[in-house]
């Protein structure tokens, strides 16, 4: 079986107006969802000095989910007020971030390396280490969201196996887009589109798979669920095609539920 590390978020969102909250962030959704497809995952990340540092802690060691700890920050664990709206998530407010202090050691480095699959995302900072850091074989997959033209992409693109977007349609400025990552040297391209379903373009062709109509509780963590089933299907070797049929089944199945992962 494949090893696999993700890094680097955590944060808690809370639901003021529900008296709800849960531990998340995107390297934590994934992780969590990876392992319980049966996937082998690492999670590696900051921790924060509060009691949602130790719940992290604790929840990932029910799930059987190692975790190196980067550091333990004097700072609160980053909280995003949240509210739902007919299902959508809608972001309020942030604070708090423990994972502005991100930094890897020499032998962090080093321990990364040891993997065979590497999922990042933004506050993993990556494009700082990403050139040495690559390993022959190694397959990297990232995770963009919605941040398809930021400055600094380009110095991440030429090192991933599998570059994810979130976008909200299937039509040519997307496709356009796709195709001209794809260029920068990127393997795989995959746009996650909503309620529209997902593309993926490998250089060759485009596919297409169409998103399944179901009663919608919250879309907190439909993107992070798919890359997680994508990669996981990656990771058994099978091909585009049925990787993205894993991502619509488990992302369709956490968006009929409150919480990001199971």
């Amino acid at each position: 079986m494949k090893r696999a590390i993700a890094m680097a978020d955590n944060c808690i969102d809370v639901y003021y107006k529900l008296d709800r909250y849960y531990l998340t962030g995107n390297s934590i959704d994934f992780a969590l969802n990876y392992r319980d497809l049966g996937g082998d995952v690492t999670e590696m990340t900051i921790l924060g000095n509060d009691v949602f540092a130790m719940a992290l802690e604790e929840r990932l060691k029910e799930r059987g989910i190692a975790l190196r700890v980067l550091k333990r920050a004097d700072r609160p664990t980053g909280m995003a007020t949240m509210d739902i709206v007919d299902g959508d998530k809608k972001h309020l407010h942030f604070e708090g971030n423990a994972m502005e202090e991100i930094e890897l050691s020499g032998e962090d480095l080093e321990f990364v390396k040891s993997f065979d699959i590497v999922y990042a995302e933004r506050w993993s900072r990556i494009d700082r280490y990403i050139k040495e850091l690559k390993q022959p074989g190694q397959i990297w997959v990232y995770d963009f969201s919605k941040r398809l033209e930021q400055e600094g992409n380009d110095l991440i693109l030429p090192y991933l196996d599998y570059a994810f977007f979130s976008y909200d349609r299937d039509d040519s400025y997307i496709r356009d887009f796709m195709v001209k990552v794809r260029k920068k040297g990127t393997g795989t391209v995959i746009a996650m589109l909503g309620e529209h379903g997902s593309l993926a373009y490998d250089g060759d062709r485009f596919y297409e798979k169409e998103a399944e109509q179901v009663p919608v509780v919250n879309t907190v963590g439909a993107g992070d669920s798919y890359i997680a089933a994508f990669t996981y299907g990656v990771s058994l070797g099978e091909s585009i095609s049925q990787c993205m049929d894993r991502g619509k089944k488990r992302a369709t199945e956490i968006i009929r539920q409150f919480n990001p992962y199971k």
